[in-house]
């Protein structure tokens, strides 16, 4: 009886211990001077990569981002640092903006006034959510 105490308790205890993490690739300095003095959408392609997002409305941005911070158990992440480089192009894939963020500078506002509708926003009542797959596969002998 006492081994199972012993072992519930230590389980218990592992679950909440502090994990370091990083996300995303860290622009280093030298590669953040490259990028300024690049001029087209290759070159950035030469110099970091492949972006992490890019956005499909308006004109076109790539967004790089690198994290680093520590949860603790289940509990929200603490960000310690936290970075997002936006280019924007013009429709010829040459340089038109970069912007370099981080946690000191939050000046992202958010447009809750205009709702961007995708192909794939479609509506369904919770009885369409629940029933809708049924009679959409068919047998493996058929």
């Amino acid at each position: 009886m006492k081994k199972n105490i012993l072992c519930i308790l230590v389980l218990l205890l592992c679950s909440c211990i502090t994990k370091q993490y990083k996300n995303g690739v860290p622009i280093r300095p030298h590669q953040y001077e490259e990028i300024q003095k690049a001029k087209t959408k290759q070159e950035v392609y030469n110099i970091l990569g492949s972006p992490a997002a890019q956005n499909f409305v308006g004109e076109e941005k790539w967004f790089y981002y690198t994290s680093e911070g520590e949860i603790f158990a289940f509990l929200d992440p603490k960000f310690s640092k936290y970075e997002i480089l936006s280019i924007g192009f013009d429709n010829n894939d040459n340089i038109k903006s970069i912007v370099l963020r981080d946690l000191k500078n939050k000046d992202i506002a958010f447009n809750t006034d205009v709702k961007t509708t995708l192909p794939s926003d479609i509506q369904l009542n919770f009885f369409q959510e629940l029933f809708g797959n049924i009679g959409r596969f068919n047998t493996v002998g058929q």
